[in-house]
């Protein structure tokens, strides 16, 4: 039983070993026939990859280069899937070709529409969960199921592709004052606004109270004052508390301070942690479109070359009923 298992083992390893031979040996022999096709019909090779090349030269032109435009925003109390719908959906109206739609969204030219377009979102991800960005997962290739890599809900990256980096100052105020007059984005946005304001008032308002307490410790002559901050609670000061109590009070201001500067941070729904910045390399760069050029012009001149020498067989075929 042991031995047969081997043998089949041992057959299917030659066979897999003979399959890879093959692959390998038919490999060298299509490079082999590509490379002597070439230079059979050098000149046919030649006249398809200098128009391929000037194709993708007039392509990579300097006024039609793509550029991405990126920018990392911070969400107040608006969901990130709210945020990411109105985005996504301006690329929604270029794709249909209404530039004019677009531009009155935007409150822009149709010309400035026109050179916009690909308006996407991507996911913040923070690996050490200490609010400090540590990747934009442009590629989509962070999978959900990895617990190390915490999604932050409150920042998302916007991106969009343009043809006039120079306008990008004048498309990103356009795209803030779209996003945040929205009544989807705004009306959330308002009772966080509101509630953070209430939290920060109570923190100022405990600041104040504890304040007040210590000075009527300082300043009384009894060993221990029990006063009331509300109806349900009571408060004992005596002097050996004198450091834990001043302690609260450091907690309560740093919480405040917290708070006050996310307030700060608060003035619109979506705020721009980083600007929309453009990445100096072009998505059609010369150099990139002039080598993909290249390869496509070589497999298309090697599919003509291959049929002008086949053009006998070819018309026989198209001939048969």
């Amino acid at each position: 039983m042991n031995s047969t298992k081997e043998i089949n083992l041992f057959d299917l390893c030659a066979h897999i070993g003979h399959k890879i031979a093959s692959g390998i040996k038919s490999l060298i022999n299509g490079i082999g026939y590509a490379i002597r096709l070439t230079y059979r019909q050098w000149w046919i090779v030649l006249i398809v990859l200098s128009i391929a090349v000037g194709l993708g030269l007039y392509y990579s032109r300097e006024n039609n280069r793509i550029y991405k435009v990126d920018a990392v925003a911070v969400l107040n109390g608006v969901a990130k899937d709210i945020v990411s719908q109105e985005f996504t959906a301006l690329a929604k109206t270029y794709y249909k070709f209404n530039h004019q739609n677009l531009a009155t969204i935007l409150s822009i030219s149709p010309e400035m529409a026109n050179k916009n377009h690909s308006f996407r979102t991507y996911d913040i991800i923070d690996y050490l969960a200490d609010d400090i960005v540590d990747e934009i997962d442009f590629g989509c290739n962070v999978p959900f199921t990895d617990t190390l890599a915490v999604r932050v809900p409150d920042m998302i990256a916007l991106q969009f592709r343009t043809k006039t980096p120079n306008n990008v100052p004048l498309l990103q105020e356009a795209i803030l004052q779209y996003l945040n007059t929205r009544e989807g984005i705004l009306a959330p946005y308002e009772q966080f606004y509101t509630n953070l304001q209430r939290t920060a008032k109570f923190h100022h308002d405990q600041v104040e109270k504890l304040d007040s307490l210590t000075s009527a410790f300082y300043f009384s002559n009894d060993s221990q004052i029990q006063l009331q901050q509300e109806k349900h609670t009571g408060l004992i000061l005596g002097r050996r508390e004198i450091k834990l109590f001043l302690k609260d009070i450091q907690e309560e201001i740093e919480e405040l301070n917290r708070i006050d500067q996310r307030l700060a941070y608060a003035s619109a729904p979506v705020v721009l942690q980083t600007a929309f910045t453009v990445n100096p390399n072009a998505i059609n760069g010369p150099i990139k479109c002039s080598f993909l050029a290249l390869i496509i012009g070589w497999i298309l001149a090697l599919a003509i070359a291959a049929m002008v020498e086949q053009r006998k067989a070819i018309i026989t075929w198209l001939k048969q009923k």
